[in-house]
């Protein structure tokens, strides 16, 4: 099975308001290496539902998980300037029905979004195409273009470029889709179908949401069961994190945004070694950009029966891990969060915590990743009534020192019903190297 990567790399630019930040850095004396993003509502590949730009219509949560994650059609346009809705019918017509429909034009693998030239020569969807991916049954269609218009940003008008693409996304947004924009490597997709997820953050009643798309060469089953244990993200006593409203038809803006801003390793994210191993490889150094290592089979060691807190020993992992196989992402559970509620001011002091003999004997295993509901780190709990030092994260630095990255803060994992789900755990792409916000999604073949 081949990943493959389909995201625009989210850095500064010029066109959007969005954009990763460094928040601690070891060049500044800090104790870890840790990344930020701003959000603003739109910018790289995103996803936007209806309610974006129409008052009262369908925002993203209101849709299944499988209208963002499942077997999707590809359609081939590279060498098309213009696409009609009689050429859409032509070459996926005969194809069986699907939720997702991916539309590959090229254009993004031929202009980099740092050029003008990104919206000014991008290839044309007829707003009828809409209509036609509407009749055929899809409810979420990705491209690998912009649908949005550049605007003015010079007293004197100069500089706007108009994009006849905004015309598709509004019809698609008036038939009630979904639609991934931005997308880019379409151009590796070699296939007339593949296993498509493009999944936002998950924000509450967001509108459009960051995204990181992803295309798998194979898959299991026409229909597997998706689980999502994404914690999702709101203001937060303890975590740099502020969700807040954008843009607002009750402003007069013409559409409705959610902003957050994130500055830290708080809700579902990776820990690439680096974030607290100074010579640790970087999120960007891991295979495939971290795809290969987060995007596999699980196996998950159950301690959902302990009672809270408690330390977990290299016994217990002895005694309830051995089915733990070299390769697989390995999944604490706990039922922390479940337990407690992520917002609970004693979800620190009440967790287990990964003694280092413990951790130890998980890096023996050699798994891709390890990943958990629960702060891994006794001295975790300690971070709010001292200052903990780097060297005092010894389950950390347990898998660091062997280039072994976590994926944390999830939750509901006690949905999943087989002891061996394959889990896509996927991070935004950004310029930050110490980690990222994820989506995650457990899958039952």
């Amino acid at each position: 099975m081949t990943i493959i990567d389909c995201a625009a790399m989210i850095e500064p630019h010029w066109r959007w308001d969005s954009y990763p930040f460094v928040s601690q850095t070891y060049h500044e004396g800090d104790e870890f290496q840790e990344f930020g993003l701003k959000w603003y509502g739109t910018g790289f590949s995103q996803v936007s539902a209806p309610g974006w730009k129409i008052r009262g219509a369908a925002r993203l949560d209101d849709y299944s998980l499988e209208d963002f994650v499942g077997v999707a059609t590809v359609a081939d346009f590279t060498n098309d300037r213009e696409v009609s809705p009689l050429a859409l019918r032509e070459r996926v017509g005969g194809a069986q029905q699907r939720r997702l429909l991916v539309l590959k034009t090229g254009h993004a693998d031929r202009i980099s979004n740092r050029r003008a030239g990104y919206w000014r020569k991008a290839p044309v969807l007829d707003p009828e195409v809409a209509d036609a991916a509407k009749d055929l049954g899809y409810l979420h269609v990705a491209v690998d273009l912009p649908c949005d218009s550049v605007e003015a940003r010079r007293p004197g008008g100069e500089g706007a470029i108009e994009n006849r693409n905004e015309s598709f996304r509004r019809r698609a947004h008036e038939r009630g889709l979904l639609l991934t924009e931005n997308c880019e490597n379409l151009s590796a997709i070699r296939q007339d179908e593949v296993f498509f997820a493009s999944i936002p953050l998950a924000v509450p009643q967001a509108t459009t949401g960051p995204c990181r798309p992803i295309a798998l060469t194979r898959w299991r089953s026409e229909r597997p069961v998706i689980h999502d244990v994404s914690t999702p993200l709101f203001n937060h006593w303890r975590w740099k994190l502020d969700v807040f409203p954008g843009r607002s038809f009750e402003d007069g803006d013409g559409a409705d945004e959610t902003h957050f801003v994130f500055g830290g390793h708080g809700f579902t994210h990776c820990d690439a070694p680096c974030h607290m191993y100074r010579d640790g490889p970087t999120i960007h150094e891991l295979p495939n950009r971290g795809l290969d290592l987060f995007i596999r089979e699980a196996s998950i060691i159950d301690f959902s029966d302990l009672n809270l807190p408690q330390p977990l020993t290299r016994r217990m992992m002895e005694e309830r891990g051995g089915h733990v196989r070299a390769g697989d992402l390995v999944i604490l559970r706990s039922d922390l969060t479940n337990k407690m509620g992520y917002e609970s001011r004693t979800w620190h002091v009440n967790a287990p915590n990964l003694e280092e003999d413990a951790a130890h004997w998980l890096a023996e295993r050699k798994p891709a990743g390890v990943c958990l509901d629960f702060p891994q780190d006794y001295v975790a709990r300690q971070m709010l009534d001292r200052h903990v030092r780097n060297e005092e994260f010894v389950a950390h630095h347990a898998m660091f020192r062997n280039h072994i990255p976590y994926i944390e803060d999830l939750k509901d994992i006690g949905a999943i019903k087989t002891d061996r789900p394959f889990l896509m755990s996927i991070p935004l792409k950004m310029t930050c190297v110490d980690g990222a916000p994820m989506r995650v999604v457990a899958i039952e073949w």
